[in-house]
């Protein structure tokens, strides 16, 4: 199904593009400068083509999740822009495959949130857990902003990875944080840092020296923690640069 990642239901499908260039606009794995998109094997050309048809949708994100009125005229370049993006998106010989890039050269974390599962191990995923249990659940998190002494991350659902709502059931996600010049060799390296109890997460670098000669990197990933009190699993590690 060519056209499988971007959801045919309106709403759905603007958030899910918007989702995605989000994602695609995020440090990559060279650090800060760096993208995913490159990550990807996208090129330049078609990480801007897709910011294009985000900066038309974004428009009409508001008014479509709230049911507002939209002129026919709007509609017409909603349904235009969507359908853009399914053909330069998808699997045809004149299209540039951007999914099949994704399946090959992301993580989990990226098939998540470009809804990817065939040919991934997410095609054999287990069933949805229960609505009070995070056991199989993982959040999704985003390095939103890279600042000075400052990050800010947005944790979002692996269910819903473009919209920033709690799982039912769950109270909030605990986010871990390491910090060094390399990556961690596993989750037992990271400390707790703090709660996202609404998608957003600032983190600060205060007491952290930033004036060695060597650049440092904070790795985060999170785990969902229920209104029960149960801990699930920790979902996908990003990383970028800290800043001075």
């Amino acid at each position: 199904m060519p056209y499988a990642n971007i959801p045919r239901n309106t709403n759905k499908a603007i958030d899910a593009i918007i989702g995605i260039d989000n994602l695609q606009l995020s440090t990559g794995s060279g650090g800060l400068g760096t993208h995913k998109w490159a990550d990807w094997h996208w090129v330049d050309a078609e990480s801007v083509m897709w910011t294009s048809f985000r900066v038309i949708l974004e428009k009409f994100r508001e008014a479509y999740a709230n049911k507002k009125t939209i002129s026919i005229a709007d509609r017409a370049v909603v349904k235009q822009t969507i359908k853009a993006a399914r053909e330069y998106s998808g699997f045809d010989v004149n299209s540039h495959r951007l999914f099949l890039k994704i399946a090959a050269f992301g993580d989990i974390h990226d098939w998540n949130v470009a809804n990817i599962k065939y040919g991934t191990p997410l095609a054999k995923k287990s069933g949805t857990a229960k609505s009070d249990s995070p056991k199989a659940l993982q959040p999704v998190v985003f390095i939103q902003k890279v600042l000075s002494n400052e990050m800010v991350l947005i944790v979002a659902s692996p269910e819903t990875p473009n919209r920033v709502a709690l799982p039912e059931g769950m109270k909030f996600a605990k986010v871990y944080r390491f910090i060094g010049e390399k990556a961690p060799k596993s989750t037992a390296d990271f400390d707790f840092y703090g709660n996202a109890r609404k998608g957003k997460l600032d983190v600060n670098f205060d007491g952290v020296d930033l004036t060695g000669p060597n650049k440092l990197y904070a790795w985060f990933y999170a785990r969902y923690e229920s209104n029960k009190g149960e801990l699930g699993q920790g979902g996908g590690w990003v990383s970028s640069q800290i800043l001075s």
